[in-house]
C-alpha cells in the first residue's frame, strides 16, 4: 500500500474526526514553553499532518505569541474541514501537502509540530524537512495520544477487539508510511539525526469520560476501524462496539478512556 492510499482512508471521516477525536492536555504547552530556547519567542509555526485543525487551534489558543501556523495535510476532505472550523483564527493557513516534501521555505518557522500524526510519515525524509524549514535553535515537537490498554479493561478490551479485525495489527504498533502497522520511536529515531539535539521526552497521563455514542463516534473516525470493516463488514463490527459498550459503560452510559500523551521534543542546529 503507498502513500496514496494511507492517506484516502480518511475519505468522508473528516467531520466526524473533528467531532470526536481528542483534544491535547494543556501540559504540553507548559513543556513546549520550558523547553523553546531560541533567542525570540515563537511565532511562526507548522503543523504537519494537521488532519481537520484539532491541534493547531490549540496551540494557537495556548501559545498567543504565534502570529502565523500553517497547517499542512494531505487529505482533501481533511483539509476541507480545517479551513470551516478554523477560519476564525488569524494568520492560521491550511495548506495541502506532504510531510514528506514540506510546501515551506528554508529557515521559515520556530516551531514544527506533528500532533498523532508522525507515525503515517516517511519519518527519516520527514526529519529532513522539518531540519530544513525550522529556523536555528528552532524546536520540533513531535505528540501521540495513546491508549493505556495494560490498566483500562475498556481499552484492553477494545485492543483485542482490533487484534481479531485487523490484519496484522497489534497493541503497541501504530499505522506506517507503507499502510501496515509498526513502532513509532520518535526518541530513538531524533537521538540519531546529526541536525537535530537537544531530545527530550515527556509522558502526559489523563483520562476522559464519554457518552456511549462518543465512543462510537471516536471508533468509526480511526482508520483502523475501515480497515475493520473491510475485512468483517459493517454489521460484525458494529455489533462488536455495542458489545463492547455494554460491558463496559457505567449507569449513566458513559465509559472512561485512559490516555498519554507522548510528547516528543527536539532543537535544529543554532
Amino acid at each position: 500500500m503507498n502513500k496514496q492510499v494511507t492517506w484516502r482512508l480518511y475519505d468522508g471521516s473528516a467531520v466526524g474526526y473533528d467531532e470526536y477525536r481528542p483534544h491535547y492536555p494543556e501540559g504540553v504547552f507548559d513543556i513546549l514553553s520550558r523547553y523553546h530556547a531560541a533567542p525570540a519567542p515563537l511565532r511562526s509555526a507548522a503543523d504537519i499532518g494537521a488532519g481537520t485543525g484539532i491541534f493547531s487551534r490549540q496551540l494557537m489558543e495556548s501559545v498567543p505569541s504565534i502570529e502565523t501556523l500553517t497547517c499542512v495535510e494531505a487529505n482533501s476532505d481533511m483539509v476541507a474541514v480545517a479551513k470551516e472550523r478554523s477560519s476564525m483564527f488569524r494568520g492560521l493557513n491550511v495548506l495541502v501537502g506532504f510531510a514528506e516534501s514540506l510546501p515551506l521555505a528554508a529557515c521559515s518557522c520556530d516551531l514544527v509540530t506533528a500532533a498523532t500524526s508522525a507515525n503515517w510519515f516517511d519519518r527519516p525524509r520527514f526529519y529532513d524537512e522539518a531540519a530544513r524549514v525550522l529556523k536555528p535553535s528552532g524546536t520540533l515537537l513531535l505528540l501521540q495520544n495513546k491508549h493505556r490498554y495494560w490498566e483500562s479493561t475498556l481499552l484492553d478490551d477494545f485492543a483485542s477487539f482490533q487484534e481479531c479485525h485487523i490484519p496484522g495489527y497489534r497493541r503497541g504498533l501504530y499505522s506506517d508510511f507503507s499502510g501496515g502497522y509498526g513502532k513509532a520511536d520518535f526518541e530513538g529515531e531524533l537521538r540519531l539525526r546529526p541536525d537535530l539535539f537537544a531530545v527530550e521526552r515527556h509522558r502526559l497521563q489523563w483520562c476522559q469520560t464519554i457518552t456511549a455514542n462518543q465512543f462510537r463516534g471516536y471508533c468509526y473516525s480511526m482508520g483502523h476501524i475501515k480497515k475493520a470493516i473491510n475485512q468483517s463488514g459493517a454489521t460484525a463490527i458494529a455489533k462488536g462496539i455495542d458489545a463492547l459498550l455494554e460491558r463496559h459503560q457505567n449507569g449513566s452510559g458513559d465509559v472512561v478512556v485512559s490516555w498519554l500523551t507522548d510528547v516528543v521534543l527536539s532543537r535544529a542546529k543554532p
